[in-house]
């Protein structure tokens, strides 16, 4: 995964999912960096390149600009970016032309060219997939509850429902999120995952002696995709922890509320 800078924007900063990114075909991370947010004194925590829907102090001005400045760096039209409100869920659309806002879903899924995927992360898992053999592409927001219900692996079988999609022909990106050595959890966290998943789940979980046990949700969900049938040398894992670089990222765990939001975007050329 490469930190990519764009010589038409050149203060925007993304990570380039290496193993999806073509000429026609966009997978990209953003950073926190290259947009219009943060300028004034009380919204300075927000920039620059604040993706976050309604976000408070922010205006939707600069949250479009911000969009355009994605989009017209990949070339695309801003209206070709497609964005749900996420509810920490494992509800999947596939995309086939423009939908209503307020749609809910952690999910998107298309065959259609033209369209820009996008989910919107703080911490929680960005993937971004690709199935080469029948040309469909899927963003997928997995925050820990998402992950629990399997939100990947299931975009995946979508996928495979709708578009015929097999899971050994499917490239997969795991973007930025919070990494294993900073996303401590309680007991009872470790708890429910366990009851659900037995054994097979502790090797995610690391305890240090007198700290909380920390979960490695990139791991987790890059083990659930390989249990899917992807081939774990399709699967691309970003290295970085948004909550240990904040000059890259917003981090929830680090900020609290008072942050902006990166996103994953992917799509195919028309």
């Amino acid at each position: 995964m490469t930190l990519t800078h764009n010589d038409s924007f050149p203060r925007l900063e993304y990570f380039t999912a290496d193993n999806i990114h073509s000429s026609g075909l966009t997978a990209i991370f953003s950073t926190r960096n290259g947009g219009v947010s943060g300028v004034l004194p009380e919204t300075e925590f927000l920039q620059s390149l604040n993706l976050q829907l309604h976000s408070g102090p922010d205006t939707d001005a600069n949250i479009d600009e911000n969009y355009r400045i994605i989009a017209s760096s990949q070339g695309f039209r801003p209206d070709a970016v497609i964005s749900v409100h996420q509810v920490h869920a494992d509800r999947i659309i596939a995309v086939d032309g423009k939908m209503a806002k307020g749609r809910e879903a952690d999910a998107l899924i298309t065959n259609r060219k033209g369209f820009l995927l996008s989910v919107r992360t703080a911490d929680c898992v960005p993937l971004l997939l690709y199935d080469s053999v029948n040309e469909a592409v899927g963003a997928v927001h997995a925050g820990w509850q998402g992950t629990f219900m399997g939100i990947a692996p299931k975009t995946v079988k979508r996928m495979g429902e709708l578009y015929g999609t097999k899971p050994a022909d499917v490239r997969a990106a795991i973007g930025p999120a919070i990494g294993v050595c900073c996303y401590e959890v309680d007991e009872k966290f470790h708890e429910q995952f366990f009851d659900e998943y037995k054994e097979k789940i502790n090797p995610f979980f690391v305890q240090k002696p007198g700290r909380k046990p920390s979960c490695d949700l990139k791991a987790m969900n890059r083990a659930f995709l390989v249990e899917a049938g992807v081939l774990e040398a399709n699967i691309e894992t970003a290295d970085f922890c948004t909550m240990c670089n904040p000059a890259l990222f917003y981090s929830h765990r680090r900020s609290g509320e008072k942050r902006g939001t990166m996103a994953a975007f992917i799509g195919m050329r028309e």
